[in-house]
């Protein structure tokens, strides 16, 4: 598989918190990489890093496909909470410069498959953190991304919009998504994901799926 995600030597501190520690990782295309930690342990940090919202101490980021091609749902939402569903969805297709021809049918087809339908006329202010987060996680997907970097997508969701969410996660993977997943959920993780890794005291490990029964609360 070729590798569309490197990273060589990186470090990172905020003050004399070092919170990641000459950290090397590959990910390869099509990989479903869950990332796991207990809280503070630098996962979201990690992932700021890859996208580009936090600039590295040390280190090298390769990222061997266009910038355009990846996208990503932080664990703060970045919609817009006085904007409808729909009105957030068309106000980001037309960023992704979307042709006006594809945006429509873009916009029903996540509406569909993130359960949005019955919101799509809903100020985002007035809905439930896990509406919001799925919200924020449709505005990802509009420009169709190669690699799609998710932290903490679960939180706030009932059980079956879980399970609803990581089904569809599993599915943009089998059609070749490259997807990094951050949660706590571990055994949602454990049945969706092909790779995980463990961020410990600012270090980073590849584990074993047989190694999953601890807690990372």
């Amino acid at each position: 598989m070729m590798e569309v995600i490197s990273l060589r030597g990186v470090s990172k501190a905020f003050g004399k918190k070092q919170v990641l520690r000459n950290i090397g990782l590959s990910i390869n295309s099509g990989e479903l990489v869950g990332l796991i930690g207990k809280s503070g342990s630098g996962k979201s940090v990690l992932i700021k890093v890859i996208i580009g919202f936090l600039k590295p101490d040390t280190g090298d980021i390769l990222i061997k496909i266009g910038r355009d091609k990846i996208n990503f749902s932080m664990q703060g939402n970045s919609i817009h909470s006085y904007l409808t569903v729909k009105q957030n969805l068309k106000y980001f297709s037309k960023m992704y410069d979307l042709p006006r021809k594809e945006r429509k049918a873009i916009i029903e087809d996540i509406l569909n498959k993130l359960n949005l339908r019955e919101f799509e006329d809903v100020l985002v202010k007035k809905l439930s953190g896990g509406t919001q987060k799925r919200v924020d996680i449709g505005c990802s997907l509009l420009n169709n991304p190669d690699i799609l970097i998710l932290d903490e997508p679960f939180l706030g969701l009932d059980p079956d919009l879980v399970n609803r969410l990581a089904g569809l996660v599993f599915e943009l993977n089998k059609k070749g998504k490259t997807i990094i997943i951050s949660s706590h959920d571990i055994e949602m993780l454990k049945r969706i994901c092909s790779k995980f890794i463990l961020i410990n005291n600012g270090n980073l490990n590849i584990i074993d799926r047989k190694d999953l029964g601890m807690s990372f609360r």
